[in-house]
């Protein structure tokens, strides 16, 4: 689900691997000026890692490092990274050790950091995360810890979460919890999700264990919703239906929530969801002037489906405030194809004040062409100039015209 990516995305930035392609540009981005024989043998090595040439590309990079140019700490790390491909470890570990007693300042030492752990955790040899100092090799380690040896990491992981660390290494390592499918993994994370530890991550928990864990996640989400005082993270909890998809969940909320805002805000999310049938059940079953308001702007985000029901409301609707609003919104959500049914509401009721809110819908369609043509065949002198007003703010070349013939009467 794509909803779901939108959440994780953020995450996935973490360094979990190495990365050769975003290294590599990054190494061409930050070049100094070098020779420019250097810079070709540099690029020859590229492009030999791009194409899986691991023993040219050693070659390559041994020669630019004996040159001991501007380029020579990178290709000191190119060299690692190519012996370890070529399965070499042992010799692109020691390559990493040349790196930091050639170049102790060297950008490129955590590169050979995050390749060292790489490589360990292969081997089935992780290395523990305590023995880094650098916040991401300690991620890296972290996961690779998580995925060969999970009885040693979920200490880890516990030690970083209770610990003074910053709330973006706690957040990281939350997001390597989540993916453990383990029951003693899963457990830990529960508790957090439900702000028994560490509460200061429980929206963070609450979101990942729905982007994670989909429609299983329902039941432990509804029980935090239930039992928290917390507007935030019921809030969180309502967004984490939208991320699970589950409109069932959502509807009950906006059905029994005392909140009025977090009734809307659950109203808006079954928009989101697209879940037109469940809004319209709630308009219909509500007596409430407010909610019937908040669910008219549910159905702006969900499409040909919430324009339909918008336009239906608009023609059956007795309360003439959320008439006008639903042709409002009507034009907000429908575009060009909605313009007809909104000619239609202006021409075919007598009301005024629902002629205007016609014209406001006509108006954020971009409908300059109707809007003319109901100018020119409007008697009523208070509409022709509301409808005048509303065409003098369109950029549109019909509109200016109009503009111009009414100067030239």
């Amino acid at each position: 689900m794509n909803i779901r990516l939108l959440l994780i995305a953020p995450l996935l930035g973490l360094a979990l691997h190495a990365l050769p392609a975003f290294s590599a540009s990054m190494a061409m981005a930050s070049a100094e000026s070098a020779d420019p024989k250097e810079e070709a043998l540099y690029a020859d090595g590229t492009r030999a890692i791009n194409e899986s040439r691991w023993s040219e590309a050693e070659a390559i990079f041994a020669r630019l490092a004996g040159q001991r140019g501007s380029r020579a700490e990178g290709a000191i790390y190119w060299k690692a990274y190519a012996e370890n491909k070529e399965g070499q470890s042992s010799k692109a570990i020691g390559s990493c050790a040349e790196l930091r007693h050639g170049y102790p300042q060297s950008h490129w030492i955590e590169d050979c950091g995050a390749l060292e752990i790489e490589i360990r955790g292969h081997s089935g040899q992780p290395a523990p995360p305590q023995a880094e100092q650098d916040d991401e090799l300690k991620l890296l380690a972290l996961n690779s810890l998580m995925q060969h040896d999970e009885a040693h990491a979920l200490p880890a992981i516990r030690q970083i979460l209770n610990s003074d660390h910053p709330e973006r290494l706690k957040e990281r390592a939350l997001f390597v919890l989540a993916q453990s499918q383990s029951k003693e993994a899963q457990d830990l994370f529960a508790q957090i999700a439900r702000g028994q530890s560490n509460p200061a991550l429980q929206v963070k928990a609450i979101q990942m264990w729905a982007a994670f864990r989909g429609q299983q996640s329902a039941d432990v989400l509804a029980g935090i919703y239930e039992q928290s005082h917390d507007d935030r993270v019921k809030k969180a909890v309502l967004q984490a239906y939208l991320i699970s998809g589950n409109p069932g969940r959502l509807l009950e909320a906006a059905r029994h929530e005392s909140d009025p805002e977090l009734a809307r805000t659950a109203v808006h999310l079954l928009g989101a969801l697209g879940a037109v049938p469940d809004l319209i059940t709630l308009y219909h079953e509500t007596n409430s002037t407010e909610v019937k308001s908040s669910i008219l702007d549910g159905f702006i985000p969900a499409g040909a489906k919430g324009s339909d029901a918008l336009a239906g409301i608009a023609t059956s609707e007795k309360n003439p405030e959320l008439r006008r609003k639903a042709i409002r919104n009507l034009g907000i959500s429908g575009g060009a194809a909605v313009a007809p049914a909104l000619v239609a509401t202006y021409q075919n009721n007598a009301d005024v004040e629902t002629k205007r809110a016609a014209l406001q819908g006509l108006f954020l369609t971009g409908d300059a062409h109707d809007l003319v043509a109901l100018a020119r065949a409007e008697k009523n002198p208070s509409l022709k100039t509301a409808i005048v007003q509303q065409l003098s703010l369109m950029q549109s070349k019909e509109a200016t015209d109009y503009m111009l013939e009414i100067l030239n009467q």
